[in-house]
């Protein structure tokens, strides 16, 4: 009998760049192709669009109705497409040896109305993530520094307390030092980020954990 087709996988890109068209969404954007030639759809979100409010912790998420947050700002429109996705492309480029203001913003939204806390008589706390199981993640990075822990350690942090591995990780160093110094002039990076799509794809979604 021929072998079953796997369902196609849906994939959401969060780009945190202020650049639309800049390096970091490049990199999304071979990911993508690679998706799209194993079969499945990428949606590519970009931060700067949404205006998202910033958390002021009214806590109204863990109460009154948890998950929900009371900003009428579209984060839920968001988080259903959020929910929805099979795989997360989170990429940054690095800023201040950081990630971007639009992306801690979302990590803050993201995190502090999915997941939950519960602490025991011991003062010991459980968490539980709230957001649809199942799903992976691919990180990408960029930036012209070659120092990346403060960036990495914020995205990895939120992904594994809301339950969500990461199965690809590209970062890339020592881009952008110049108005022209594009990943366009890095062809052995773009092929890295087609190949993590290509790879993703065909896994369905189960990857390698890097």
């Amino acid at each position: 009998m021929p072998e079953a087709r796997r369902a196609p996988m849906k994939a959401i890109a969060i780009n945190g760049s202020p650049h639309k068209g800049g390096n970091t969404a490049r990199l999304i954007a071979e990911v993508a192709r690679g998706l799209a030639e194993a079969g499945h759809e990428c949606q590519v979100t970009h931060l700067r669009d949404l205006r998202l409010g910033y958390c002021d912790w009214c806590e109204h998420c863990a109460t009154a109705e948890p998950g929900v947050c009371p900003q009428g700002d579209g984060f839920h429109e968001h988080l259903a497409d959020l929910n929805a996705a099979d795989l997360w492309i989170v990429a940054t480029p690095s800023s201040n040896h950081s990630v971007t203001g639009y992306t801690k913003n979302w990590l803050d939204r993201l995190c502090t109305s999915q997941l939950s806390f519960e602490v025991d008589a011991e003062r010991r706390v459980t968490m539980r993530p709230r957001i649809r199981g199942g799903k992976r993640a691919v990180m990408i990075v960029q930036g012209c520094t070659d120092r990346f822990a403060e960036t990495l350690e914020p995205l990895q942090v939120v992904l594994s307390c809301l339950a969500v591995p990461i199965v690809e990780r590209l970062i890339v160093a020592k881009v952008g030092l110049t108005a022209d110094d594009t990943v366009d002039r890095r062809p052995d990076v773009l092929r890295q980020a087609y190949e993590i799509g290509l790879r993703v794809g065909r896994a369905g979604g189960e990857g390698r954990t890097g």
